[in-house]
């Protein structure tokens, strides 16, 4: 048996491909200016890859978050069109799309040591 030195496993490197062609896709071929604050924090793809979590998460803006993501449910099927021009698998994942806080969590813990500093 050959042991392979590889610690990724393939829906790793999957994901991976799809946080960059997705990234892309709504970065330059979505003409909807809304997204363009729009930031992919993580995907996490099935073992069977078939589905694809998407987490997003935006800068505090005065943007709602439920726009943004009805923008993203709305884009779904144009996103997975293109990526399968940018992706080469046999069966491309279902998306679903995801509000991730972290980044506004980040700004809040930011926020609260810069009033601590102030002090």
């Amino acid at each position: 048996m050959i042991k392979r030195n590889n610690p990724y496993k393939r829906k790793d490197r999957v994901a991976s491909e799809l946080k960059k062609a997705i990234s892309y896709i709504i970065e330059f071929e979505i003409g909807d200016d809304r997204l363009k604050e729009v930031t992919l924090t993580d995907v996490v793809v099935s073992d069977d890859l078939k589905h694809a979590k998407v987490y997003v998460g935006m800068s505090l803006t005065n943007k709602s978050k439920e726009l943004i993501m009805a923008a993203l449910d709305r884009a779904k099927s144009f996103i997975r069109k293109s990526l399968s021009g940018r992706v080469r698998l046999r069966y491309m994942p279902t998306l679903s799309f995801y509000y991730d806080d972290s980044i506004d969590y980040g700004f809040k813990i930011d926020k609260l040591l810069k009033d601590i500093e102030d002090e």
